[in-house]
């Protein structure tokens, strides 16, 4: 993605990152609502209370992260087509989670959260001099964002589910990396 190379080699332009950090913001309410789907359908105690931080972690620090970081960069303008492109990710994981219930939610979380956690680590290594995309990168690379990744992993491993629907999930979990990359290339759209 442009975006990870940009993140990556500390060239993601000012507007371009501000644009991100809106449509993020946003994409931050639809993940608190998968996280509120996943505690209803939490198979257990662990699951349960696993989910339940994720959410409140949505609802405070990560809100108040990128709230504090659009007051830094400034709220920018978008356009349609690029409200239009980051929104696609949304439409994706809801549907998904409507279609497959709590299997779904915990692929289309986890395929976002893990992708996330993989580049932010190869970018950590290298922060950025701005110090809003330093503490972004660096937010992903450690707890409770990486506990949450392996709770994550594990709840797909302990998932029951016939092999048909194991392949749906692998669809989910492709059709999520391809929606996290048109959210990404969004921020680039004018």
């Amino acid at each position: 993605m442009r975006f990870v190379r940009d993140v990556t080699q500390d060239t993601v332009s000012d507007a371009v990152f501000a644009r991100y950090l809106l449509f993020e913001r946003e994409f931050v309410d639809t993940a608190a609502r998968l996280a509120g789907a996943a505690v209803r359908e939490a198979p257990g105690a662990a699951a349960l209370a696993g989910h339940a931080r994720t959410l409140h972690a949505l609802v405070t620090d990560q809100y108040a992260y990128f709230s504090r970081a659009l007051e830094t960069t400034g709220v920018p303008e978008v356009g349609p087509r690029a409200q239009e492109q980051a929104s696609v990710l949304t439409e994706q994981v809801l549907d998904a989670a409507d279609a497959l219930g709590y299997p779904a939610i915990v692929t289309c979380m986890y395929a976002a959260e893990s992708l996330y956690e993989n580049w932010c680590r190869t970018a950590d290594r290298s922060p950025s001099a701005r110090t809003e995309v330093a503490d972004w990168v660096h937010l992903h690379t450690v707890e409770p964002f990486t506990a949450q990744v392996r709770f994550l992993e594990a709840e797909i491993d302990a998932l029951e589910i016939l092999p048909e629907t194991a392949e749906d999930l692998v669809k989910v979990f492709g059709r999520v990396l391809e929606a996290e990359i048109g959210f990404h290339e969004a921020a680039y759209a004018e």
